[in-house]
Parts: structure tokens; sequence; C-alpha cells
């Protein structure tokens, strides 16, 4: 499994995917900042968004598609707090693919101040959804991954 290094992913490519949303409500804990897995959720949201610009929306994935692509593994680490109502890009900043996985270098920056928040990287191994074997990445989702930096 392909990882990239932690000192690279705070660093943005220059095709970027960039997702912008704000902190609610209900991503914070009682301590008044983001509660930890609302990252991975937001890193899922811009996945989510990046597979519907390159015309592959989840929705008709799951109901028409033979593919589905599982994490195997997430991660982050955290820098800065988020607090409610911070505007955020989470930007898929960086890729690597294989055939039948991709590792998506994720950095979460606070819009006011520019500020890297948070990094981290999730992998999607890509699998038939009826046999549950692993399938080469599909066409159109490669073509997407490719256009985003490779990282190192």
């Amino acid at each position: 499994m392909f990882r990239f290094d932690r000192e690279d992913l705070k660093i943005s490519g220059p095709h970027a995917f960039v997702f912008r949303c704000e902190i609610s409500f209900q991503q914070i804990d009682a301590a008044g900042i983001i509660f930890y897995p609302r990252v991975l959720e937001m890193f899922h949201d811009a996945y989510a968004a990046f597979l519907a610009a390159a015309g592959a929306h989840l929705r008709d994935v799951m109901r028409t598609d033979t593919w589905i692509a599982p994490v195997r593994h997430a991660e982050a680490d955290y820098f800065k707090p988020l607090r409610l109502g911070d505007v955020v890009h989470v930007e898929i900043a960086h890729v690597h693919a294989s055939e039948t996985e991709a590792t998506l270098g994720y950095r979460v920056v606070r819009v006011e101040g520019d500020e890297l928040c948070a990094v981290g990287q999730v992998v999607h191994t890509f699998v038939d959804r009826a046999a549950f074997k692993r399938i080469p990445i599909p066409e159109r989702v490669r073509l997407a991954l490719q256009r985003i930096h490779a990282g190192p």
C-alpha cells in the first residue's frame, strides 16, 4: 500500500481539486472545536464532489455501476483547531494510483488566514460490486485522478 509522507501532504499540488465548506454546529464537540472524525467525513465529501465532477456521481455509481471503491486505509494529522463557522478548502492535493487502488492526499486549509489545519490520506480499493474482487480503476475515474498532480 502506497502512503504519502506527512510533510509532502503539507504542500498543495498545482492541480489540486478544491472543495469548499463551512464548519457546522453538528461537526463540533463540547470543546467548541471540530470532532476529529469529522475531518475524515470532509475528505469523503471532497472525494464525492471530485467523482461527481468526473462524471461518476456516487448516487449513480451505487445504482447502476458494477464497481465500488471501499476505503482500505484512512488517517489524518491535525495542526490547528477548526471552529464553528470556519470556512475551509478541502483539497485533494496528491494522488497515487496503481492498477486497482488510489491513494488520495488531502489538505484542510482555513480560508481566513490561509492556515493549514489538517492533512490526511485515504486509500480506496476498486472492486467488482458482486464478487468483491479487485478490478482496474474505472477509466473515467483514472483520467480524473491523472489531472491531479501526483505526489512524490
